[in-house]
């Protein structure tokens, strides 16, 4: 027989996403640390709010914010994972070619 975890054992407590301090269940936020629990979550963790911090300057430092997230599943972050590193290594990879080019039309840079 299973031991009841500590949800099962007092439906009045949960445990915080961020420090792992024991909380009450109705706690929107964590009296230990100060973050916030269920819909009172930071904007910058919900799936848009990823989206919107690394469309518009983190690049893939976004996925600091994809793998501490409560809010996604081990499926989601993968996804956002591999779509973060594709995107990342076709801005390099544009990059790199603008970059050969205008050496190239700059003579190679002999002095350099």
């Amino acid at each position: 027989m299973e031991a009841p975890s500590d949800n099962q054992a007092n439906p009045q407590r949960a445990r915080c996403w961020a420090c792992g301090a024991e909380i009450g269940a109705q706690d929107r936020y964590c009296r230990h640390c100060g973050k916030g629990q269920g819909e009172h979550l930071p904007w910058y963790y919900r799936h848009w709010g990823i989206i919107l911090m690394t469309l518009l300057g983190l690049g893939p430092f976004g996925l600091i914010l994809v793998w501490r997230s409560p809010l996604l599943s081990r499926e989601a972050r993968a996804a956002y994972t591999a779509a973060i590193l594709l995107v990342t290594y076709l801005v390099a990879d544009r990059l790199y070619r603008v970059w050969v080019f205008f050496q190239a039309a700059m003579g190679g840079m002999a002095g350099y």
